[in-house]
């Protein structure tokens, strides 16, 4: 989006008239004008003026991004709530029989740790899978995957929880190409007749698999997960357009088929019913 485009958009979005915000520049509406019709750009000052004035960073108002910190810790939980959460439920399954038959209370503990970890609404693979993005590479976990069984969705809470993680990093300028994709399903979800507004995907364990695949530069398959996306209000979704494009910018082939790096954009747009939508036309 163009310099001009943002003025407008953010103009309005802080619902400012031209003569207002020419006012608050001590500078003539006519300029304002100008340079929304792309006529004339504003100078540093006015630039840096703007960016208080309409509330956003010179890279949001100037590229239509928003700013990207350093390190950014993508799907990373902000907090060990889910956990506690987890275990309140493992207690509450087997504590009242706990005294009584060790066998059961064990065997209702390994229950209520599979339906919390496995069929409940968070991730708590999150713990242990999320990624990095530095300003001159990637730190990532050792054994990452681009796709968990059951089996990997029951342990690896555990190896979070254990600090068994073993985090490795590797420099863009070791990488030879990065992939982004999403391993759509053969039907599609959106398309199926459903009970209360359910399709599949809307757990945590049925959404599309989602990810970038970096290959290095000996051949070394990495995957990164980037499923947090699907949260309408996570910073990883704000974020994402931001991020391809700044690994678009440094000397690495950059792999999309599915044209998910316009889409993302678009953050009001679902991903996956787009790219169902245009497979299946």
């Amino acid at each position: 989006m163009a310099l001009s485009d943002n003025i407008v958009k953010y103009r309005k979005k802080n619902q400012l008239s031209q003569e207002q915000l020419a006012e608050s520049l001590n500078i003539s509406r006519q300029s304002i004008s100008r340079w929304e019709t792309g006529e004339s750009l504003p100078g540093i000052d006015n630039l840096i003026s703007l960016s208080g004035l309409l509330d956003i960073s010179l890279d949001e108002l100037i590229t239509g991004e928003p700013y990207l910190h350093f390190p950014f810790d993508y799907g990373k939980p902000k907090n060990r709530w889910p956990v506690f959460f987890l275990v309140l439920l493992i207690i509450g399954f087997s504590g009242i029989v706990a005294i009584e038959n060790i066998f059961i209370a064990l065997l209702l503990s390994i229950i209520a740790y599979f339906m919390g970890t496995f069929m409940g609404p968070f991730d708590f693979k999150r713990y242990y899978t999320y990624w990095t993005l530095n300003r001159t590479g990637i730190t990532y976990i050792s054994d990452t995957k681009g796709k968990y069984t059951g089996i990997d969705e029951l342990i690896i809470p555990l190896k979070a929880l254990f600090h068994l993680r073993k985090p490795q990093f590797i420099s863009y300028k070791k990488i030879k190409s990065i992939e982004i994709k999403v391993d759509l399903f053969a039907y599609n979800p959106n398309a199926m007749i459903t009970f209360d507004s359910y399709v599949p995907n809307m757990g945590q364990t049925m959404h599309e698999m989602f990810y970038l695949l970096v290959t290095t530069k000996d051949n070394q398959k990495i995957y990164l997960d980037l499923r947090q996306y699907y949260w309408p209000d996570s910073n990883e979704r704000k974020m994402l357009a931001t991020i391809l494009t700044f690994l678009q910018r440094k000397n690495i082939e950059f792999i999309d088929k599915q044209n998910i790096t316009e889409i993302t954009k678009n953050r009001d747009i679902k991903l996956t019913k787009e790219l169902y939508r245009l497979r299946d036309e």
